[in-house]
């Protein structure tokens, strides 16, 4: 055996702990830690360019309900899976495999990362307006070429640090997330003392070529978009929390409030750059300059610039890990190569800040499709039950092989949410094709859509046999809590329990214990 350097080593055991399903007694995490990792995990500073393009469509006071009622609309009912990484122990992905096959997950998380990837661009492009800025606050003017040049030394060094492993992304993260939250603090109290707060209250935008309605629909489908592009890694942290009520919670409140916070700062900022000075930019880094003293920029602009970094390092490593444990004979510094190459083609491309609301409305067409088949085939179609043995190919167990490793209705039904999305809502041009169905917005619909259509074909008899054929290889003959008692309920509900349980069992002469 060849033998490894000490980040590969360490790169294969997180694989394998996120691989293999945690036991009860290695579960750490209650609420409070759930909620606090969650928290950071959703915190970046591309949080303000999200803010900044939501005042273009909608008024603050709009703007704040979209925010927080969007973001927890939809992580309530995308997060409810959750619950099988904290009962199971289990990352999402193991399951997805009854959904798309052990092929077909292959092939989903590649276009996963793709299309999600491009996040870090938005962070590297935020790095280098911090630097230049700086140099500015010095006066020091740099050419054009500095801001592609600065984004790729961001990929370069963030890309260094994921390889160096796990101890070195720990670090990063203790300083990115209160270097984070103390530029949100600082940025709060720059803004408003930088204008007038009931104009910051009361401020609404000048539309041009679109209604109000159609405003606020696109900012509600930005929100949609921007939360739901979690769902990729929302079980990493879950999986170990000790409850599956924590695990839920924390991810809700988590990404709900610390993400719907930062958006809200952003957005704080942007109407007072416009207020000030009568430009508009979606660039954290100007306004900071531009609002903020010459010491406070510095140091704002300081925390910004290697919060970026950190950043770009945390993602490098979660993606690669997760390539790594999809791709196990890949080595994991090549891995990273390849997602640093990536981003530097996007950053060398220079657009991905530029086309911001159009990037999120085209991810969000595929997570929307991907969440709404992993919440039914969770809850309805597989009914929280698993088949361990296929789920991870041991032995001659092949339930989840499907056609060739794939499993063609996942990915038809996958399609034709897409599809959906797309008849209703042109993302490059801003047309609006249905403009009924555009109020539920492309998201939404694409949720709820693909949701139906995978819960009415599970219920045609051969479909069901094809997607659900763990239950020939594998029956399960026994409740899984059948030596649970169940606690006793409140005596006023009791006897509409026995009256519900009493017709729910009569066809089966099934007799009822009332203890």
């Amino acid at each position: 055996m060849s033998r490894q350097s000490t980040a590969e080593r360490e790169i294969e055991n997180e694989v394998y702990c996120g691989y293999i399903p945690a036991d009860k007694s290695e579960r750490s995490y209650g609420f409070i830690d759930a909620l606090l990792i969650l928290s950071g995990y959703c915190i970046a500073t591309w949080s303000y360019t999200q803010g900044a393009y939501l005042t273009g469509l909608v008024g603050f006071k709009q703007l704040l309900i979209t925010a927080f009622a969007g973001a927890f609309l939809m992580l309530m009912i995308y997060q409810l899976p959750v619950i099988l990484s904290a009962r199971f122990g289990i990352d999402i992905w193991i399951w997805l495999r009854g959904a798309f096959g052990t092929r077909g997950v292959k092939v989903l998380s590649v276009i996963i990362i793709v299309i999600n990837f491009p996040w870090y661009a938005v962070c590297c492009d935020l790095f280098a307006s911090s630097m230049l800025n700086l140099g500015g606050l010095f006066g020091i003017h740099a050419p054009p070429i500095a801001h592609k040049l600065l984004q790729l030394f961001c990929v370069l060094l963030g890309s260094f640090m994921a390889y160096k492993g796990v101890r070195a992304i720990t670090l990063t993260t203790r300083i990115l997330v209160p270097a984070l939250v103390a530029v949100g603090a600082l940025v709060v109290v720059i803004s408003f003392r930088s204008a007038d707060p009931s104009e910051i209250i009361n401020y609404r935008p000048e539309l041009t070529g679109m209604t109000s309605s159609t405003a606020y629909t696109l900012a509600l489908e930005a929100n949609f978009a921007f939360v739901i592009t979690l769902v990729g890694g929302m079980a990493g942290i879950p999986r170990l929390c000790k409850s599956e009520r924590s695990a839920y919670y924390a991810g809700v409140l988590g990404q709900g409030l610390a993400g719907s916070f930062f958006v809200v700062v952003g957005a704080v900022m942007a109407i007072a750059m416009r207020l000030k000075t009568g430009t508009e930019s979606t660039d954290p880094t100007e306004m900071l300059s531009t609002l903020a003293s010459p010491a406070l920029a510095l140091c704002s602009l300081l925390l910004v610039a290697f919060a970026n970094i950190g950043t770009q390092a945390v993602g490098s490593y979660l993606y690669g890990v997760t390539l790594k444990s999809t791709f196990p004979k890949a080595k994991y510094h090549v891995l990273v190569g390849i997602l640093a190459a990536y981003v530097s083609a996007l950053c060398i491309w220079g657009k991905i800040v530029e086309y911001f609301g159009t990037f999120l409305t085209v991810s969000a067409y595929i997570y929307a499709p991907f969440a709404a088949i992993l919440f039914v085939d969770f809850f309805w179609v597989r009914r929280q039950r698993l088949d361990f043995r296929s789920a991870y190919s041991l032995g001659k167990s092949r339930a989840y092989f499907y056609t060739g490793g794939f499993n063609i209705v996942g990915f038809v039904c996958l399609i034709c949410g897409c599809i959906i999305s797309l008849a209703i809502y042109n993302p490059l041009t801003g047309e609006v094709y249905a403009p009924l169905l555009f109020k539920l917005t492309p998201t939404g619909l694409g949720f709820l859509s693909t949701a139906l259509i995978y819960f009415l074909v599970s219920l045609i008899p051969p479909v069901r046999r094809y997607i659900c054929p763990d239950t020939r290889f594998h029956p399960i003959t026994k409740p899984f809590d059948s030596a649970r008692i169940p606690p006793r309920q409140p005596a006023i509900v009791l006897p509409v329990m026995n009256a519900v349980c009493r017709i729910a069992t009569a066809g089966s002469h099934l007799k009822i214990n009332r203890t």
